[in-house]
């Protein structure tokens, strides 16, 4: 098999192919690798607030530019703020009207809670408010069980990151609880944010403050968003996603959309309140936006990223009596985000490039493999990838 591995990749160097490794140095740019933070004021942009970030990237997600960072492709836990993962891999699968029946192992979920009860009906759309407002994590167990289980989810959930190129980013749960091995970087969650803001679906459940998510016995509580900068009213803010576990500290990305642009500001490892991080950062780079210059990019998928599903899944449902529910019966209307922000996220500028990046695709790759006779070696090749944190 090494003969033929060897083999292979002669011939595809023959052709004057050369297939860029998913954890090669400089992605982004190559001053996205450098310590400290990384910003490029010589335009006369002033001079960037104090941040208590271990680790951040702000990026305009219209562009792709990088306009300032610190250490953005860091390794660090990533708590809540990789159900942002979790949504992008399970929106094009799950049909939103399907159904779910509530499990034992969801309800028992550990950390923060929506309140998934054992033997309830819940939609998809439902659970999937339930994970990212108040970042339920047993909403999030669930979806994964609606998709098949936990394990296949999180096959696709780490496939998704490498056609992202979010190559610092591995996922071994689908709430993000510390795990071991389980880490992310300020520049993949950009990368992760960027690509979901580009789907209608998921930029109005990360804009959506407050939602009706169903109780034990038929009625409903409501659920906030935990995103501070969104509820406390920061001009132009649509989501993104809040995180906090042990480790990982505060994590955090926020997005706002101001004339004509969606800034996004990732923070890990926060030292300070994740709301007055981001709003300082996000600020300051509407306010010098002309006269900034990028220190680096939002590279492209490397393929095409899927639309919504178009059918409908319905789990099975568990003949097992409900929990009991601490939650109390507050039925409430459900708030839709504000119009004006859904019509910035639709713009067409926002929309993430399906065009390959630089590097030859994969699939051109394969097809030299294959005309060399290496259909295994494609396989072995999959296998033997190494992403930059290991």
């Amino acid at each position: 098999m090494r003969k033929l591995l060897v083999s292979g990749l002669a011939a595809s160097l023959a052709l004057g192919l050369a297939v860029t490794p998913a954890n090669a140095a400089g992605l982004g740019g190559q001053q996205l690798d450098l310590p400290g933070i990384q910003v490029d004021l010589s335009g006369g942009a002033a001079p960037l607030p104090v941040l208590k970030v271990r680790t951040w990237v702000l990026a305009d997600a219209t562009t792709g530019q990088v306009l300032a960072a610190k250490r953005a492709h860091k390794p660090r836990p990533p708590a809540s703020t990789l159900k942002m993962l979790t949504a992008l891999t399970l929106l094009p699968r799950l049909a939103m009207d399907a159904t779910y029946t509530g499990t034992r192992k969801a309800a028992n979920s550990d950390g923060a809670q929506v309140g998934v009860e054992k033997g309830q009906t819940y939609t998809i759309e439902q659970l999937f408010y339930g994970m990212m407002l108040p970042s339920g994590n047993d909403a999030a167990i669930a979806l994964a069980q609606a998709n098949g289980g936990v394990r296949p989810t999180l096959e696709q959930m780490n496939a998704l990151a490498d056609q992202l190129q979010a190559v610092d980013t591995q996922a071994t749960t689908p709430n993000g609880l510390d795990s071991p091995g389980q880490v992310s970087s300020a520049y993949d969650l950009a990368l992760i944010a960027r690509a979901g803001l580009a789907r209608p679906d998921f930029s109005r459940i990360v804009a959506t403050k407050r939602y009706d998510f169903p109780s034990k016995g038929g009625g409903t509580h409501v659920i906030t968003n935990l995103n501070q900068m969104l509820t406390s009213g920061f001009r132009g803010a649509i989501g993104v996603k809040t995180g906090f576990t042990s480790k990982a500290g505060r994590t955090f990305v926020g997005a706002a959309s101001r004339k004509g642009h969606t800034l996004i500001f990732v923070g890990m490892g926060i030292k300070e309140s994740s709301k007055i991080a981001a709003e300082d950062a996000l600020a300051w780079g509407f306010a010098n936006l002309d006269k900034l210059k990028p220190v680096g990019t939002l590279v492209d998928p490397t393929a095409p990223l899927p639309a919504s599903s178009t059918t409908s899944l319905t789990a099975t449902a568990v003949p097992e009596a409900m929990a009991a529910t601490t939650a109390d019966d507050v039925p409430a209307p459900t708030l839709t985000p504000d119009p004006a922000a859904s019509a910035a996220i639709s713009q067409a500028a926002l929309k993430v490039p399906a065009a390959p990046v630089q590097a030859p695709s994969w699939w051109l790759a394969l097809i030299v493999l294959a005309v060399a006779g290496v259909l295994l070696l494609g396989f072995n090749a999959s296998r033997s990838r190494r992403r930059r944190f290991r």
